[in-house]
């Protein structure tokens, strides 16, 4: 889980990919979204909800790589960038709240409870695109919150320059 750096005890994760995966899953759950609502017949969901819950238990137990397909995609989209490095246990925890926000959307969609499910992928959407494109990991920040976590929400290369 995470990548061991010079001079430090805990592991660390590689922002960049892990930016790049959540607009990998922004687009998913963009993309189910907009099908749930124009072409419901198709069902998304059965097919999104199972994935995106093996990606966050993958990446809960093993890491962005090698086991998380998004994961591995987004740390292969960032290759040629500088890696930002930042503490695993707040990303581990945010993709844990990750897991169970999939497991709820299934569990609507069993119940065929579409309110719910339209809910869950909304609310996948914006912490997705909050990740992505502003870099505020909202389960990073709830993390913060309940554990003391120095290395939470500054990267490794500015805490240590």
């Amino acid at each position: 889980m995470g990548q061991a750096q010079p001079g430090t005890a805990d592991m660390w994760v590689n922002e960049s990919a892990t930016r790049a995966r959540a607009g990998l899953l922004n687009l998913l759950s963009g993309a189910t979204l907009l099908i749930l609502w124009m072409r419901p017949d198709l069902d998304p969901v059965r097919y999104v909800a199972p994935f995106v819950v093996f990606d966050m238990v993958t990446a809960v137990l093993f890491g962005l790589t090698p086991l998380s397909p998004a994961g591995l995609l987004g740390t292969t989209i960032t290759l040629g960038m500088p890696a930002v490095w930042k503490s695993h246990r707040p990303k581990r925890f945010a993709w844990s709240l990750g897991a169970v926000l999939g497991v709820c959307c299934l569990v609507f969609w069993t119940l065929d409870i579409r309110v719910g499910m339209f809910a869950v992928l909304g609310t996948c959407f914006a912490l997705t695109w909050l990740e992505a494109v502003l870099g505020f990991c909202v389960g990073c920040w709830m993390y913060s919150l309940f554990w003391t976590c120095e290395d939470c929400m500054v990267p490794w290369h500015v805490a240590n320059d």
